[in-house]
């Protein structure tokens, strides 16, 4: 069972902060394994022909389709080895991946920082919505996760990203404000089902104070390089306060006027909210997004933040 590997620290902290019956129904649904999520690419094919030529080869999918995308329900053999996987015309991804790129929404002549980039499916997905065009820059810390980078990227036939291997605490010097930037953060991943993170029966709390640190680091130095009106997406695959809520709140008060917390026009989980925190916290919170894996995807959070003018 889930709640045998999850250490009593974790378990206990969950229902303090999201009550006991939110924290049995994820403890379930960290157990369970989701379907694959095909999500066409945009730049070379839409979501009917891609389902029209792949059922023809026996595959199978569900009839709902949220996101443009197709649910694999039945494939007679592994989808990736299909002609259409390899010249780019799909990804295979969580759903929760095609949220960031969505709600950040990038004009096609956009300058867009995807600031932990590999292995790179979001950031593909903004380089569709860019319409390949514009200027995207991936950055990412990992050497040994470059070359997965540069491997999705050309399958999917992206050729407006310029990929950096740097420490996003130390932006590039880049010698340009950008109008936009993308930090799916680093994180504890405690929101991921089980088979996604082996790691999370190893997790202490040490490790949500750590990874807090370093997202706060990343952050505050992204904060530096956008333009003014520009927008930062935030998300974390975890369901730990200090990695979600309470990153924001943090950042909106170390930054006081110059930030606005843009309302994510989702229609899937529930309001950020820190009552179960602290008496007194940033109202702008309620514009953020709390994702729990009982909902259809992973467990997740996600802030839209534009800078303003003091």
């Amino acid at each position: 069972m889930a709640e045998q590997i999850i250490s009593r620290e974790f378990k206990n902290r969950w229902i303090n902060f999201y009550g006991k019956n939110v924290t049995e129904r994820i403890l379930r649904e960290l157990e369970q394994s989701d379907p694959r999520i095909i999500s066409p690419n945009a730049l070379y094919t839409t979501r009917r022909q891609l389902q029209e030529s792949l059922e023809s080869q026996g595959f199978r999918f569900a009839p709902e389709t949220p996101f443009n995308c197709l649910i694999l329900e039945f494939e007679p053999f592994n989808i990736v080895a299909t002609s259409e996987y390899l010249s780019g015309l799909f990804t295979i991804q969580a759903l929760t991946s095609l949220i960031p790129p969505k709600c950040l929404n990038p004009s096609s002549e956009s300058v867009v920082a995807d600031l932990a980039a590999s292995p790179g499916i979001k950031t593909c997905l903004l380089a569709e919505v860019m319409e390949n065009t514009g200027t995207l820059f991936a950055i990412e810390k990992a050497k040994k996760r470059i070359p997965a980078l540069k491997s999705n990227i050309a399958r999917m036939g992206i050729y407006n990203t310029f990929i950096l291997n740097c420490d996003a605490r130390s932006f590039p010097g880049l010698n340009v404000k950008v109008d936009h930037i993308m930090l799916d953060a680093p994180c504890t991943g405690t929101g991921l089902k089980l088979k996604k993170n082996k790691r999370l029966e190893r997790r202490i709390l040490n490790d949500v104070t750590r990874q807090s640190l370093i997202q706060r680091e990343i952050l505050d130095e992204a904060w530096k390089q956008l333009k003014i009106d520009g927008t930062i997406v935030y998300s974390t695959c975890s369901l730990e306060p200090e990695e979600g809520e309470v990153q924001i709140n943090n950042f909106l008060a170390r930054h006081e006027k110059q930030v606005q917390v843009l309302p994510i026009n989702i229609n899937i989980g529930n309001p950020g909210n820190l009552t179960r925190w602290t008496k007194v916290y940033d109202s702008q919170i309620s514009n953020t997004r709390r994702i729990f894996p009982d909902q259809g995807m992973d467990g997740f959070f996600i802030a839209l933040m534009k800078k303003v003018r003091e």
